[in-house]
Order: C-alpha cells, then sequence, then structure tokens
C-alpha cells in the first residue's frame, strides 16, 4: 500500500513511518527543505519536498496515494494567525487536494490533540462532550478537525486526539527527564493535576487502526493509556527510572503569570515563540486533562500495552543510550 506521511520526520511521524515499513508499506514522507531528517535516516522512504500552503505542490504528493496520515502542525506560534496557518488552512489545503485527485479508496487520518477537545472536570473527557479549547493552538486544532469533519461527509476521514506523548525522541516532556537528572522535580502546584499520558508505540498502534477500521469514517477517538496519572506520579516514576532521589520544588501557580510575562517579552525580543505563555498557564490552572478511550477501545480495537513505569523506564534507557543524559 502506498502511504502518504505528513510531519514524518518528527517525534510521533518517525515512529508511525517505522512500523508502517515494517507492515511492508511504500511511505512518501512530506519533509521541507530545511527538515531534519535525523531519524529517517537509512529508512527506505520515498522524501518529497513540498509545502502544505502551495495546492500544486500538495496535488503532486497525494497522486498515488491510499492513506494519507496528517501529522504535520505548529505548535508554537506567537499569535493565533501563526496557529491557524500551521493547523488549520494546511488542513484545508489538503483534504483540498484529497478531493482534486478523485480516488474513491483514499483514506485520510488526522492526528489533532487533547487540546482540541479542552480540560477534564471530575469525570474523563469523551468524544461526545462539547468541545472547549482553552489554548490558541487547541482552537486551531479543533478549526482543522471541523474541516476534516465535513470532508468526511463524501469521503474516508477520521481524527485522532493523543493526550501528552512520551517516549523515545520526544523533547517536550524530555525536560522533565532532565531535570530528574540533575537532581530537581519541578512541579506545577502540587502536582496532583490529573493528566492522561501515552507511550508513542501505543499511540502509533491507534492511529493505524483509525486508518484500517470502516466504523472510524467521520469518528473522533482520544487514544491515550487507560488509567490516568498526575506529574508526581509521573515524576516519581522517572525517578525510579534514573534511581535517583530529587529535590522536589513546587512552584505556586500564583507564580506562574509573571513568569509567563517574561517568557513573552523575551519572544518578542528573540522573535522566538515564548517557552511559557498565558495559554500554557491556563493549562496548569485546570484540575485535569483527562481522556476516556472507551469509544477507541470499543470500536477500533484499541488496547495500550504500555504502562507508565515500563514506558518511562524504556525512555529513560533510550536517552542516556543516546546521551541526552
Amino acid at each position: 500500500m502506498k502511504v502518504l506521511v505528513t510531519g514524518s520526520n518528527g517525534f510521533i511521524g518517525s515512529a508511525l513511518v517505522e512500523r508502517l515499513i515494517a507492515a511492508g508499506h511504500e511511505v512518501r514522507c512530506l519533509v521541507r527543505r530545511t527538515s531534519d531528517l535525523t531519524w529517517l535516516q537509512g529508512l527506505p522512504v520515498e522524501y518529497v519536498e513540498a509545502d502544505l500552503n502551495d495546492a500544486q505542490d500538495l496535488g503532486r504528493i497525494v497522486r498515488g496515494a491510499e492513506r494519507i496520515y496528517h501529522l504535520a502542525g505548529v505548535t508554537k506560534s506567537r499569535d493565533a494567525a501563526g496557529y491557524l496557518q500551521g493547523n488549520y488552512q494546511t488542513t484545508v489545503q489538503l483534504l483540498e487536494a484529497c478531493r482534486a485527485c478523485g480516488r474513491p479508496d483514499l483514506r485520510f487520518v488526522y492526528v489533532s490533540s487533547q487540546a482540541a477537545a479542552g480540560p477534564s472536570g471530575a469525570a474523563a473527557v469523551e468524544e461526545e462532550d462539547p468541545p472547549r479549547p482553552i489554548s490558541l493552538y487547541g482552537r486551531a486544532k479543533l478549526r482543522a478537525e471541523e474541516a476534516v469533519t465535513a470532508y468526511a461527509q463524501e469521503h474516508f476521514a477520521t481524527i485522532v486526539r493523543p493526550p501528552s506523548v512520551y517516549g523515545p525522541r520526544d523533547r517536550d516532556i524530555f525536560v522533565y527527564f532532565k531535570a530528574v537528572a540533575l537532581g530537581v522535580l519541578l512541579l506545577p502546584g502540587d502536582g496532583g493535576q490529573q493528566i492522561s499520558l501515552v507511550h508513542v508505540d501505543d499511540l502509533v498502534d491507534g492511529i493505524i487502526l483509525a486508518g484500517e477500521t470502516g466504523q472510524a469514517r467521520g469518528r473522533v477517538y482520544f487514544l491515550s493509556a487507560d488509567d490516568p496519572s498526575d506529574w508526581r506520579s509521573f515524576g516519581a516514576a522517572i525517578a525510579d527510572a534514573l534511581h535517583k532521589k530529587p529535590l522536589v520544588l513546587r512552584v505556586p501557580l500564583f507564580l506562574m503569570p509573571p513568569v509567563a510575562f517574561f517568557s513573552m517579552l523575551g519572544g518578542r525580543v528573540t522573535g522566538k515563540p515564548a517557552l511559557l505563555n498565558r495559554d500554557k498557564v491556563a493549562e496548569m490552572r485546570q484540575p485535569g486533562w483527562v481522556c476516556s478511550n472507551a469509544r477507541a477501545r470499543r470500536e477500533l480495537g484499541f488496547r495500550p500495552r504500555i504502562g507508565l513505569e515500563a514506558g518511562v523506564a524504556a525512555t529513560a534507557a533510550w536517552y542516556r543510550k543516546m546521551g541526552w543524559l
């Protein structure tokens, strides 16, 4: 089968590419001229340099594809326009190219985010719940989801929403591993915020299942571990994996807004997105970010295989092997 993967050189995308190759598929990787291809080196893939904003480019790269896994997106931007351009508008362009190719057997899988649904309350968020995104990123992802849902009225398309993803090659949650390795565990507030997590290998399982299950057309799926965690438990698992007893520092949430202000001010000076901004502070203040994978289990046969302790231990071992820790 011929498969196109956008965002193929990233953390999740490269893991998906490896799995697709192992299954015997011909994989076409959409990359930019400036893309870092470290995680794709040596793999038997077809590289296609293209711009997701260029309709002619997209028409060329979707031609012949039977599956499209759309992972490319913008997770950090200085403003709403950047998030919309990198998530919503590029998705619309890609969907238009899919319509124009006229291939009835083409299946489109959009990898969205739990951010599109918003935070949870006392109960885990489910797909039927009205979305309540609280960040610019989440709202842009939701706009893209709406475009995919409209496309699915006439063609096969489905949406998956990962929560926080960890595993080898990740650089976002890696900061927690690095801090613990240095002997410090920073916890937002008391560290008790409930969160859903998923190991990258389990997530890839779910992404592929979504593309291969006929019932998935027009549906949305949360792909998470079966049980929620919290930042205290996650930090403890990292400490056990690294054989460390870190100093636990709780950062009061009321200190976050001024820190975010200066981080954003620094971003304006450097021209780069701030590491901590108002949206991140708003996310930290929520009681939880927990989602239910019940629909994915029921309709896709999704079964997470990697428990938190085993997943964190394997991830820590990879970081050490690569010299990151």
